[in-house]
């Protein structure tokens, strides 16, 4: 793998690390959604914290995700649910990310990326990367050797730095 390959995963890596939340932040996010500090956070707790955020929800909305989260049935989140919940939706939010940065280096939308497709994207970033640096990341990630990039095979390049 080339030294331009190397950086490329090695960007991709942080950017992944920096959206990542740490236990100790997300209790300290919990402990102030938990206003009356019971160890719960309620749906009026929790609709009250998210509409301060400017976030324009109803209760029943509030509702609807405490409960995807309640894995206790109890009505009320605790902290495990909480952290189970935000690690969803942030897999959920990378998910849509990773569309997004598939669907900027598909240039003709086909569902496809070309090594030109990628050496033009690359291109408008800054980067210049060589002919050989180009067959290098293809080479890694066009496992069925058909010379396009398949959304999975962007997805498992981009993931195998995990």
């Amino acid at each position: 793998t080339s030294p331009y390959h190397k950086q490329w995963y090695q960007r991709r890596v942080r950017e992944v690390l920096d959206m990542s939340l740490s236990r100790e932040s997300l209790k300290k996010v919990f402990e102030s959604f938990d206003l009356d500090g019971n160890g719960y956070v309620s749906v009026q707790e929790l609709g009250n914290c998210l509409k301060s955020l400017g976030q324009d929800i109803s209760e029943d909305e509030v509702r609807d995700l405490i409960n995807a989260s309640d894995m206790d049935a109890d009505g009320k989140m605790d902290l495990e649910e909480f952290i189970a919940m935000v690690h969803a939706e942030q897999k959920a939010s990378e998910d849509e990310d990773m569309k997004k940065a598939f669907q900027m280096f598909d240039k003709n939308g086909d569902g496809s990326i070309t090594k030109a497709e990628l050496k033009e994207v690359l291109k408008a970033m800054g980067d210049c990367p060589s002919n050989e640096e180009i067959t290098a990341m293809f080479k890694d990630a066009d496992k069925d050797g058909n010379k396009r990039i398949t959304f999975e095979e962007f997805k498992s390049m981009i993931e195998m730095v995990d």
